[in-house]
């Protein structure tokens, strides 16, 4: 009766094998998360967070661990429970926003050395501002929208936008365009 209903979209190439690809990741992920279960508790502990990160992440040399700021994005984006155990069903949203922030870590690599002027790794909400009006084809951008963009997207609230938080800044951007959500939930994929 609420099974899957097939609906017709058209949607371009490099859509289709990222949904290829993140539809392999999941059926991957219920092995995987075995391995790092060390516990056998059905959920990760940080420092097993960590090593699961540092393992799949295929944007720097091997044995190369995330951030502390990275974990932390991830840790607060997903909501994960105060006492930094993940669950399965939180570790495949946390994994796909990673694996994102992994493919297009040179992208925004490139885009915070562009927009970051004051060279402190985060972008400004002035910074951020260029950053959106040359997403916008140069067309201005109303300071609502900047203010609006940064506060949803400041996940560690410090008042500026690292790049896993540019690249949800980014989504939020194009995904949202003449409306604002209701809610504060985004999640990037």
């Amino acid at each position: 009766m609420f099974g899957y209903r097939s609906t017709q979209y058209t949607y371009g190439y490099d859509r289709h094998e990222a949904s290829v690809r993140e539809l392999q990741r999941k059926a991957r992920l219920h092995f995987t998360i075995k391995d790092y279960d060390v516990h056998g508790k059905g959920s990760l502990e940080r420092a097993q967070l960590v090593l699961l990160l540092t393992d799949t992440d295929s944007s720097t040399p091997p044995g190369v661990p995330p951030t502390e700021e990275q974990v932390e994005f991830l840790l607060k984006l997903c909501e994960v429970k105060e006492d930094g155990s993940i669950r399965t069903k939180e570790l495949e949203e946390l994994l796909s926003c990673w694996y994102t922030f992994s493919e297009k870590r040179r992208i925004f690599d490139e885009k915070l050395a562009k927009y970051d002027l004051s060279k402190t790794g985060k972008l400004s909400k002035e910074e951020l501002k260029a950053y959106l009006t040359e997403l916008n084809g140069g067309h201005d951008v109303q300071q609502t929208d900047v203010d609006w963009v940064m506060t949803t997207s400041d996940v560690i609230r410090d008042g500026g936008l690292n790049k896993m938080e540019l690249e949800l800044a980014t989504a939020l951007w194009y995904g949202y365009v003449g409306k604002k959500p209701q809610s504060q939930c985004c999640t990037t994929s």
